[in-house]
């Protein structure tokens, strides 16, 4: 059910008695409203309940109206105005944001100024309306003689016939219980001040959004919102204006400043909890800042840092520790002395006389004489750790033996020995013309352990068994680590010698190229003649012949071979002639490239042999026997131990050996003949470059004639009774070698030529193959 109060003409009463007692809620609407002389729609079913009131004198319009909205707020509804009607609607609170009309200004200050009014309860006219109807009171008029004996609520006087004489009201414009006002900001960002307004926002109903970047509508109940639009005007203050000052800094630097009145800020706002105004910052120039503050913070923050701006003077001394490494007590003073926002701190680590020269603040000397007076003074228990060493790149076995052998003749333990006897007597602190303080090591440490032979122990190799040992060497050949025990001078020195010896070699990619060329060339001319004549019975036979031609029934039938230029005339039984000329040209050319990687100063060999066997024969007065008598070798050695030296050169000491069988054997009991070419040598070449490092060339050249005697010397004649042959040959054999360094930790350039010579052979390197596909 809806109830609809009607108002009538406004007549001035300026209070209303309200009875003692329990007031229907809805009835203290109607009367409000009536009093008020607006009208008032709500629903009879969500309007329920009472209210007691006790007031000892009466309450006029104004206060009636605001009882009426506090009572409505706390039983969860409120009041809304619609838009351009003098129409309210109770509804519940939580929904009134979106049944209350948006009334827009252009400055929070004209919103607060509207508040203010509306809460005055300025007579009709001069409220949020900006004007009066005129035709108000005859609209009025209308529904009062339209409604006249229809028994509606009239006037706020529950059964009240129509014209009948009522009470007085007052007339002002009442402020609805829930309003949403939104307003613009001239100073600040709307975000800003939407964080301020959420926290005092009614719960529920209350609600408070930032429209762009300068805009704010706040819903919100009409007591409420005053104090939030005030709140608001006083947050859309002018931004202080900023100036920014560079300071000059005579100690501190300008990062090492502001990192300093950062913690100063901090510490400040911990103990008082109030914030540092303006910010300090770095600026280009290292020895200076940036200033960032309003005009009146300015000054203090100035104070702030010339305050900060000093430190402690600096003293530089030098320190001899009695037993420990100086590596390892600078490692545990970087850890515990020095601070991390101190640039002047300078430290150096003197290998040669174990000392440590340390520059810093007189309160740091302290603590660092402190610290290496009580490490001087520790037991000889605890002046024996143990250290583990893994060897990365070489047998551990190996370093083992490079370290017995220096322990063995003395040299390690007498260098610890010798600095520490340096390092004994009494510290004495004297200053140098150049400002050094140097601190001899304490008086009352112990001596430093006389030098001892070592020697290897039944179990692990152990150096120098027993207690009073200098050092004790084990190696673990499982996980490559080798395990010392002594003097923590000794195991410095291990260490050191370690480092350097430890360290990954490079490799060597050798490309090793034999190559044998041959060129042979030969002639051969010849004319044999015969002639068959029969005197009676008896046969003459003249011939010239050189075993051009064959033979049959004792008559010259043909050439031996068909090869080259023959000419025969037969004429069997009387005469023959064979003429024949040839010459052979022959070029040979024999590549061997075998490759090899090896490590710097590694041996690298590569055999690529032939094995012919042969038998032997071992024969005695009643048998003989014929069993295996080995083999003959022929084929390609190479052996080369490359050493790279400064300055992309490379040291290589080579033997490369080239044979070959000449034919076969002239007995089985013996090895075929072989011929062998071998180069062997030390030399210097350049990394990446094919050079030639050696080479044989062998040149043979012979010329015979076989002729007649007498007739073979007549000129021209004379060629018909000879035969000539001449032949010239030549051997050259050469060995180009090129090695290349590969130098990248990671193995790059060995992958990548791995990979290519993959690739000219097609095989699969296991690598993914990227093939393009298609995708739709």
């Amino acid at each position: 059910m809806v109830c609809l109060l009607a108002t009538g003409p406004a007549f001035a009463q300026p209070t209303q008695t309200l009875p003692a007692g329990q007031v229907d809620v809805a009835r203290l609407v109607d009367l409000a409203g009536a009093r008020a002389g607006v009208n008032i729609e709500y629903d009879a079913s969500v309007v329920r309940g009472s209210a007691t009131l006790r007031f000892e004198t009466g309450v006029d319009d104004r206060e009636l109206w605001a009882l009426m909205n506090r009572v409505l707020t706390s039983r969860g509804l409120t009041t809304v105005r619609l838009t351009g009607e003098r129409t309210y609607s109770v509804v519940r609170l939580a929904d009134a944001a979106g049944f209350a009309p948006l009334e827009t200004f252009d400055d929070v200050r004209a919103a607060m100024a509207s508040a203010h009014a509306a809460a005055a309860f300025l007579p009709v006219g001069e409220g949020l309306a900006g004007g009066r109807d005129a035709n108000d009171d005859h609209a009025r008029e209308r529904n009062a003689k339209e409604n006249e004996g229809a028994g509606v609520l009239l006037d706020g006087q529950p059964d009240v016939p129509a014209g009948a004489q009522t009470s007085p009201r007052s007339a002002f414009s009442p402020e609805p219980g829930f309003r949403s006002i939104g307003f613009g900001l001239r100073h600040r960002p709307a975000r800003e001040v939407v964080e301020t307004l959420t926290r005092l926002s009614s719960k529920p109903g209350g609600s408070v959004q930032a429209v762009g970047e300068s805009m704010v509508v706040v819903s919100d109940l009409s007591s409420r919102l005053v104090q939030m639009l005030e709140i608001a005007a006083r947050a859309d203050v002018p931004f202080a204006s900023a100036r920014v000052e560079e300071v000059a800094l005579s100690n501190l630097s300008g990062v090492q400043m502001a990192a300093i009145v950062m913690q100063v800020a901090a510490k400040r706002e911990l103990a008082t909890g109030q914030k540092m105004k303006g910010e300090v910052v770095a600026a280009a120039d290292p020895r200076s800042v940036l200033l960032i503050a309003t005009e009146d913070d300015l000054n203090s923050l100035r104070l702030l840092v010339t305050d900060l701006d000093s430190r402690e003077r600096l003293d530089t001394v030098g320190y001899t520790p009695l037993h420990f490494a100086p590596r390892d007590i600078a490692s545990l003073i970087e850890q515990t002395v020095r601070q991390p926002t101190d640039d002047r701190w300078r430290m150096v680590i003197n290998e040669i006389t174990g000392s440590l020269v340390i520059t810093t603040t007189p309160a740091s000397h302290e603590q660092i004489a402190a610290l290496i007076e009580r490490l001087d003074s520790a037991p000889s228990a605890a002046r024996r750790p143990v250290r583990t060493f893994v060897i990365r790149n070489r047998s551990v076995l190996e370093m083992r033996s490079i370290l017995e052998h220096l322990l063995t003749s003395g040299i390690l333990e007498a260098a610890a020995a010798e600095s520490e006897r340096s390092s004994s007597g009494v510290r004495e602190a004297s200053m140098r013309d150049d400002g050094v303080t140097l601190a001899p090591p304490p008086m009352g440490g112990e001596a430093g352990v006389s030098p001892t032979r070592a020697a290897s122990g039944s179990s692990g190799r152990t150096m120098q068994q027993g207690a009073g040992s200098a050092v004790m060497l084990s190696a673990d050949e499982h996980t490559n680590t080798l395990i010392a025990a002594g003097e923590p001078r000794l195991l410095a020195q291990i260490e050191m010698l370690l480092r350097t010896l430890d360290v990954r070699q490079s490799q060597v990619m050798l490309d090793v190229l034999l190559v044998t060329l041959t060129e042979s060339q030969s002639r051969d001319l010849g004319v044999e003649l015969e002639q068959l004549a029969m005197s009676g019975q008896t046969s003459i036979r003249l011939s010239s012949l050189f075993g051009l031609g064959t033979r049959t029934n004792g008559q010259l039938d043909g050439p031996v071979s068909a090869t080259g230029l023959t000419g025969v005339v037969l004429n069997p039984g009387d005469f023959s002639i064979v003429l024949r000329a040839i010459e052979s040209i022959s070029d040979g050319r024999s590549v061997s490239m075998p490759t090899l990687l090896v490590g710097n100063n590694q041996v690298a060999r590569l055999d690529s042999v032939v094995q012919q066997p042969f038998a032997s024969v071992n024969a005695s007065n009643t048998v003989s026997t014929t069993s295996f008598g080995g083999t003959q070798d022929a084929g390609t050695t190479v052996t080369i131990v490359p050493q790279i030296a400064e300055g992309d050169h490379l040291l290589l000491e080579y033997s490369v050996s080239l044979s070959a069988f000449l034919g076969p054997a002239s007995s089985p009991t013996l090895p075929p003949a072989r011929q062998q070419n071998r180069v062997s040598s030390v030399a210097t070449i350049p990394d990446g470059y094919t050079v030639v490092v050696g080479g044989i060339e062998i040149e043979d050249e012979s010329q015979s004639v076989t002729q007649v005697p007498l007739l073979g010397r007549i000129p021209v004649v004379g060629e018909a009774f000879k035969s000539r042959s001449r032949a010239s040959s030549r051997s050259k054999f050469y060995v180009f070698i090129r090695a290349s360094v590969m130098r990248e930790h990671d193995l790059e350039s060995l992958r990548h030529l791995s990979d290519r010579r993959a690739d000219e052979l097609d095989l699969q390197t296991g690598w993914p193959v990227v093939e393009p596909r298609v995708i739709r």
